[in-house]
């Protein structure tokens, strides 16, 4: 046998024995995730991190509220929320405890998506849906720490950044395109999950007298939620079409876009009450959710 049909074959069980050490750190850190967010302590957390999740819908509808009474300084979106935490008395453990919440209610998705893939009766999409819940419930609980450290970045300049950066590459407008009409569904996904009371078979379950107003609120939440994302998602597609980051003014700009039209400021305030709502529902299921 000659040495490089022996290194070959050497470099080959090398590499298998790699892949077998790499599968199994992999199981473990999964069943670690799976053991930390479904103990007693990360469940906790993570139903603070539906009331964290809830306090900053509250938050934005306030701002939103202003915005459609004519209010120009805040932002109306996440963080403008997060600022006026950081601006609260006790706002910066506040926001240590947002990001500690939140990063909890990711993980116990993102648990959620492991157990899923090992359901024979899940399908992929169930898989993906939770791992994009743990995404973005990581998101929001980044925002409440890079605020604890002093960073002030706002949605809008964040928006326009990933805009710019993704028109720049290859077929990113195509990309950009899909991304918005992708937010546009969302939001009519949103919709129709509350008028179809969909989240009510598995999101929550309240109980006794809870139980009308959890749901009242649940159906209004989603609304205007829905409306809200399909309102951004549009304007997505609108930069990607005109090849101007400049156009992608995240929430904030696209909740001042509906203000400043015809009836805008009744549509405005119909938004910012559904996402009041929202929050409220989102509170509610601190408390009554299923985690």
């Amino acid at each position: 046998m000659s040495d490089r049909t022996a290194g070959g074959r050497t470099s080959g069980a090398h590499r298998r024995a790699a892949k077998r050490a790499a599968k199994r750190a992999g199981r473990k850190a999964a069943r670690g995730t799976v053991r930390a967010a479904r103990s007693r302590g990360g469940r906790f957390l993570a139903r603070g991190g539906f009331a964290f999740v809830g306090l900053l819908h509250l938050i934005v509808a306030f701002l939103a509220l202003r915005v459609a009474l004519g209010g120009r300084r805040e932002h109306a979106d996440q963080s403008g929320a997060v600022a006026a935490i950081a601006a609260a008395p006790a706002g910066l453990a506040l926001l240590w405890a947002g990001a500690v919440c939140c990063a909890a209610l990711g993980l116990w998705w993102l648990s959620e998506a492991v157990l899923s893939s090992r359901r024979a009766w899940e399908g992929p999409w169930t898989v993906v849906t939770d791992a994009g819940k743990a995404a973005v419930f990581l998101a929001v609980g980044g925002l409440f720490a890079s605020y604890a450290l002093g960073s002030r970045k706002d949605s809008r300049e964040a928006s326009q950044d990933l805009t710019a950066l993704v028109l720049g590459a290859p077929a990113g407008q195509a990309a950009l395109v899909a991304a918005g009409l992708a937010v546009v569904g969302s939001g009519v996904y949103y919709a129709w999950r509350g008028l179809a009371r969909r989240f009510a078979r598995s999101e929550v379950r309240p109980h006794g007298r809870a139980r009308t107003p959890v749901l009242a609120v649940g159906v209004a939440g989603y609304v205007g939620k829905g409306a809200a994302l399909a309102i951004l998602g549009i304007l997505v597609v609108v930069a990607a079409v005109r090849l101007d980051p400049t156009e992608q003014t995240g929430l904030d700009g696209a909740l001042r876009g509906l203000a400043a039209q015809p009836y805008g400021t009744w549509l405005l305030g119909a938004i910012a009450l559904g996402l009041a709502c929202f929050g409220v529902y989102s509170m509610a299921r601190a408390k009554y959710g299923e985690v």
